[in-house]
Formats: C-alpha cells, sequence, structure tokens
C-alpha cells in the first residue's frame, strides 16, 4: 500500500516537461502520421503525386475488415510500404498490381458476406470504391484537378478514419489517429501546392 502511494505521489510530482513529454509519447500514431506526411510531400512535384497514398489507405483498411482482425492493419500498412518501395526501386509501376489487388480483396470480401457485417465494416467495400476510382482518375486529369480530386480524397479518408477511430472499428485505433494525421496533413499541404502553382 505505501509503495503504491509513492509510486501515484511520483507521478503527481512529474514536471511539467516530464508531463508534456508522456503526453507526446502516448499521440505517438499522430507523430508517426506527421512524419509519414513530411516524407510524402518532399516528393511531390504535383497532388497527384499523393494518389497512391489515397489508394493504399482504402487498401487496407479494406483488407483489414475482410480479416475481421483489426490488429493485422499495421503488418499490412508495413507489407503495402515494402512492396511499393520494391516497385519503385524496379522501375514498375504500381497501379496494375493495385488495382488488381483491390478487386481481388473486395470479390473476396464480397464472397465471405463483408456485406452483412456492421455498417463500418460493409462500408470499406463502398469506400475502396470511390477512394480507389478517385486515385485512379486523378491520375489522368491535369495537375490542377488531379491535386484537387487527391487532396478531397484524403480529407474525405481523414474523416473515416476520425469515424473509425471514435467508434473503435475496423482498424486499431492507432491506425485511424496515424492515418487521420498524415490524410488531413496531406490533403491540406496538397490544397497549398495545387493553389501556388
Amino acid at each position: 500500500m505505501v509503495e503504491m502511494s509513492s509510486a501515484q505521489g511520483g507521478s503527481q510530482r512529474r514536471s511539467p516537461t516530464g508531463r508534456v513529454l508522456m503526453a507526446v509519447a502516448r499521440r505517438w500514431p499522430t507523430g508517426l502520421g506527421l512524419a509519414f506526411m513530411v516524407f510524402n510531400v518532399l516528393g511531390l512535384e504535383d497532388g497527384r503525386d499523393a494518389a497512391l497514398v489515397v489508394f493504399l489507405a482504402a487498401l487496407i483498411y479494406l483488407a483489414t475488415a475482410v480479416t475481421g482482425r483489426p490488429e493485422v492493419v499495421w503488418p499490412l500498412f508495413g507489407a503495402s510500404v515494402v512492396a511499393v518501395a520494391v516497385l519503385r526501386v524496379l522501375g514498375l509501376a504500381p497501379w496494375p498490381g493495385l488495382v488488381g489487388g483491390a478487386v481481388c480483396v473486395a470479390v473476396v470480401g464480397l464472397a465471405a458476406g463483408l456485406a452483412k457485417k456492421p455498417a463500418l465494416v460493409a462500408a470499406q467495400v463502398p469506400a475502396m470504391l470511390v477512394f480507389g476510382a478517385a486515385s485512379v482518375a486523378a491520375l489522368s486529369l491535369s495537375p490542377a484537378a488531379g491535386g484537387w480530386l487527391v487532396a478531397a480524397g484524403l480529407v474525405g479518408h481523414a474523416v473515416l478514419d476520425v469515424v473509425l477511430w471514435l467508434r473503435n472499428k475496423v482498424v486499431a485505433r492507432s491506425m485511424a489517429e496515424f492515418c487521420a494525421a498524415l490524410d488531413l496533413t496531406l490533403g491540406v499541404a496538397i490544397v497549398v501546392l495545387t493553389v501556388s502553382t
């Protein structure tokens, strides 16, 4: 009992800096999302370059919904980052494989009864369709129009992230937080980039 009081007293005596550091540590997904945003912005020629981010976000969420296990979202995210990096090193376009993969995952999900699952889980199929179509369509538009479409897709996916975070459904909460930070700030950065060019 005395030890518990001592431990509690220690946490109450934590310095303001210590409290700030603990709060920041608890928000590691937000920090990681912002780091990924910076990484993506550094390579942008125009907003269409971030179409892949929108597509992958929707595909990873759909694949996670199909498994019915929110915790697999991080391994799926890691695998997608590695796969895209390998394709780029090899000089291969990722789009044919991604579109084919999305179609396969959607078909498997629908065959497994994904449409009959709770609303937020079932919604990942139309979300993939909308975000995927917007991503692919943006590639064929002018830099300005494509940039606006990608920015809208990112902000739209950020809204989905917030809903999933609040409801603690479909994907791990840490991924929803990470993705919300990445999507929203990258979407805003693309708006700024598009307006300034």
